[in-house]
This record gives structure tokens, sequence and C-alpha cells, in this order.
């Protein structure tokens, strides 16, 4: 419980002041859409690493395929329409949610990558809050491009 609390906390403090406040304070607008765009990409290749790390490699074609269909939605968000990029970001907190769950559950007889304590909870957190601000911001990134 501890380190779900934990996670918490920090998925919020990387969410808001790490990133959101220096995105905003320092790119416009639409090199923000941008930098979300291309965010999502590097944080489901992170899985990669996990896999390799608990020396789970009978799990890195599932997150092979899940970097991909991550780069694709990134792609997809940044050329097409912004509401895929709020999707992709809610799509991966439930992917992060599920490999805790599954691993912790089902054990070794599916295989998902084992992740540290708490990381789905901090995924969770900045995910969502990632994906709400993209919400917030979708009508002022849509009116830069024009300009």
């Amino acid at each position: 419980m501890t380190t779900i609390v934990i996670g918490l906390i920090i998925g919020i403090i990387v969410a808001i002041p790490c990133t959101i406040v220096p995105t905003k304070k320092f790119l416009r607008p639409r090199n923000e859409k941008i930098f979300y765009s291309l965010t999502l990409f590097p944080i489901a290749l992170i899985y990669i690493g996990f896999s390799y790390y608990y020396g789970n490699l009978s799990a890195l074609h599932a997150e092979i395929i899940g970097v991909i269909v991550f780069l694709f939605f990134s792609l997809l968000g940044q050329f097409m329409a912004t509401w895929i990029l709020i999707y992709a970001y809610i799509f991966h907190a439930v992917w992060d949610v599920h490999h805790e769950i599954f691993v912790a559950e089902i054990g070794n007889s599916i295989p998902w990558t084992e992740i540290p304590p708490g990381y789905a909870a901090f995924c969770l957190a900045y995910d969502l809050i990632i994906a709400f601000y993209i919400f917030k911001r979708t009508q002022l990134w849509e009116n830069d491009e024009i300009t």
C-alpha cells in the first residue's frame, strides 16, 4: 500500500511541476503538442528495459508490440487528431496497471514484464494527468497550428 501511495505522489510531482509547468512555460503550444506526442514513445520503451533488467525475455515480444502500438498512436496523435493522443495516454495508464495486476495475480503463466513496486501507480497518476492536460490544451494547440 505504501508503494502505491508513494508512486502516486511521485507521478503527480513528475507530471505537474516537472513536465507540465516547464513545457507550458518554455514551449510554444505547437511545440508542446510535439513534445507530448514524442514522449509517449519512450515511456513505452521503458518496458523493454524492465524485461532485460528482470531477466524476463519471454515477454519481450509483447513489449515490442506495445512499443510499436504506442509509436503508432503517438504519430496519429501528432499528425491526425489530438484526441488520439489523449486516449493513448489513458491506454498507457491501463497498460501499466495491467502489468502490475497480471504479474501479481498470474505470475509466470503468461509472459508479462515485471515492473518495480509502485511503478504502475506512478504511471497511472502521470498518464492521467498528462491526458487531462492535453485535453485542456487541445483548442490552444489547434489554434496555434493555424497561425
